[in-house]
């Protein structure tokens, strides 16, 4: 099965099978399964180019895929988006050999050879390590050594960069403590510069939160992801946003200042996820010169209508009442005439907001309007509020 996964056949078998899903729906039907086993001979060969047809049609998706790669729907979902992937490698282009630990899609080692003369990569799955395998001689990648061993490794070679991205699952469930990841965080060499991928809301020992500084990346709306630096890699912003048209900024808070509590505001400034779970909402409020309603929402306030930013979302507050209710949320609807595009939006309620939508009744064609609940103090309140065309689009500095 190794010779065929590093073949350069399976790729045009590959898109044969996606044709053929795209013509059934994308149903993997017994039909199928039975046309594909018959046409290549054996059940196990037609699963693998299943498997690799779902895969590498959620890569495309999710605009992951190059040109030629396949991938698993694993692979696929766990990959470093290349946009992200590239920005990780800028960081080690002095390096002249970077160990990468847990090759998973191949990615990073992709945008690592992009900029490093050598990367040897491993990886303890053999049939991942065979697909990658193949996507890296199909692309003619001399400089990246993949080898097909779990680490921690023997290591039979120098080297000045590390990159890592553990896996953080067991077989039954997402681990949250990065000393549980496999490897686990303390197997990393980190006498070198090194970056390794945690989950942003992880827990780290105190002794990695002293050794390591936390880097937030937000793409698109998302904190996708969170970097620990060796202090070999300087100084490092806090938060780093990119997206897809190759925008990017960086935030960095310059003070540790709470911002004041408010009661009223004429806009909302709802802060771009990676900066909420960086832990420092307060001092970029007050950077941005907004109260909050309750330091523990992550929900800014200002009397002025904010510029367009990255950073943020914003909402013109029409009316902000005490309390939840969903009879005086219809109220609201109806005298405002919001359509079915209204998004409920919560910090602090224990609410489901979609169950909430299915008791609400809303204009045909009307526009959309948003309807948060916060938590202040003990108590909630609800907001009536438009957005803000101020989102994205537009570049400013944080």
């Amino acid at each position: 099965m190794r010779e065929y996964l590093t073949s350069a056949t399976i790729v045009g078998d590959v898109e044969n099978v996606i044709s053929h899903l795209f013509s059934e729906g994308g149903e993997v039907s017994a039909s199928l399964v039975d046309r594909i086993r018959r046409s290549h001979g054996n059940a196990e060969q037609a699963q693998i180019l299943i498997e690799l047809a779902l895969g590498t049609s959620k890569a495309r998706s999710m605009g992951k895929y190059r040109p030629g790669w396949l991938f698993t729907r694993r692979m696929a979902e766990q990959a470093t988006h290349p946009v992200i992937a590239a920005y990780h490698a800028e960081r080690f282009a002095e390096c002249r050999h970077v160990v990468e630990i847990c090759t998973g899609a191949g990615m990073d080692a992709f945008a690592l050879s992009a900029v490093v003369p050598h990367v040897t990569t491993y990886e303890a799955d053999e049939t991942t390590h065979a697909i990658v395998a193949g996507n890296v001689q199909r692309s003619g990648i001399a400089s990246i050594d993949l080898r097909c061993q779990p680490w921690p490794s023997p290591l039979d070679l120098s080297y000045d960069g590390v990159w890592a991205d553990p896996s953080r699952r067991s077989e039954r469930r997402r681990l949250r403590v990065a000393d549980a990841y496999e490897p686990p965080l303390s197997s990393i060499p980190t006498n070198v510069l090194c970056g390794m991928k945690i989950g942003p809301g992880d827990e780290l020992s105190p002794d990695a939160e002293r050794e390591f500084t936390s880097e937030y990346i937000g793409f698109a709306d998302e904190c996708r992801e969170r970097i620990l630096w060796s202090a070999e890699a300087g100084l490092r912003p806090l938060v780093t946003l990119l997206d897809g048209s190759g925008t990017r900024d960086s935030w960095t808070p310059q003070g540790t200042a709470e911002a004041q509590i408010v009661r009223n505001g004429g806009f909302l400034i709802e802060p771009h996820n990676a900066v909420i779970a960086s832990g420092s909402v307060g001092a970029f409020f007050v950077e941005k010169g907004a109260g909050v309603l309750d330091p523990r929402i992550g929900y800014g306030i200002v009397d002025e209508e904010p510029p367009a930013s990255l950073w943020y979302r914003a909402y013109r507050v029409e009316a902000m009442e005490p309390g939840t209710s969903v009879r005086r949320m219809q109220d609201a609807v109806r005298l405002r005439g919001w359509g079915s595009g209204t998004v409920i939006k919560k910090r602090g309620w224990d609410q489901d907001p979609e169950q909430v939508r299915r008791k609400l009744t809303f204009a045909e064609g009307g526009q959309p309007g948003v309807i948060i609940v916060a938590r202040v103090g003990s108590g909630h309140v609800t907001i009536y509020a438009t957005a803000c065309e101020v989102r994205r689009g537009s570049r400013s500095e944080a």
